[in-house]
């Protein structure tokens, strides 16, 4: 049996931090792009990868580089607009429920509530670029 050492999802599942990190990697396997091309990922630097190959292509364009310029930005702007390679909450009350699950809100009104959605999208963008960082991708080579 192969091991894998590249499986971050299993060491992150414990805090904030990792849920979302979680959270995000299997958004990514469960994707309709995957499902629709029979994509199997043998570890989680093939689920970033397969990831980054999508952003490359279909939002890292000079135009929106030079729009958001910041990396995890700018993922999270790809994800606000639902790619086919990440399948992620994306109406307010899901979200909040992901926000209550993750312990990152403890009521679905207020200030807290509102912050978090607010944040949501480039939270996820900071995760995926970390998730890259673990599995020894550079995201940062998507910058210019």
């Amino acid at each position: 049996m192969k091991t894998n050492k590249l499986n971050i999802s299993e060491k992150a599942k414990n805090g904030r931090n990792g849920a979302q990190l979680v959270y995000v990697l299997d958004c990514i396997r469960n994707s309709a792009s995957a499902y629709d091309n029979n994509v199997t990922f043998e570890n989680d630097k093939e689920v970033i990868a397969f990831f980054f190959d999508h952003f490359e292509k279909e939002f890292n364009y000079q135009d929106n580089k030079r729009r958001f310029p910041n990396l995890s930005e700018r993922i999270g702007e790809y994800l606000r607009r639902l790619p086919s390679c990440c399948n992620i909450a994306y109406w307010d009350d899901d979200i909040l429920k992901l926000g209550l699950s993750w312990g990152v809100i403890d009521s679905t009104e207020g200030k807290k509530a509102e912050k978090f959605l607010n944040n949501y999208w480039c939270v996820l963008g900071v995760r995926i670029c970390q998730a890259a960082q673990k599995v020894g991708l550079n995201p940062y080579k998507y910058v210019v």
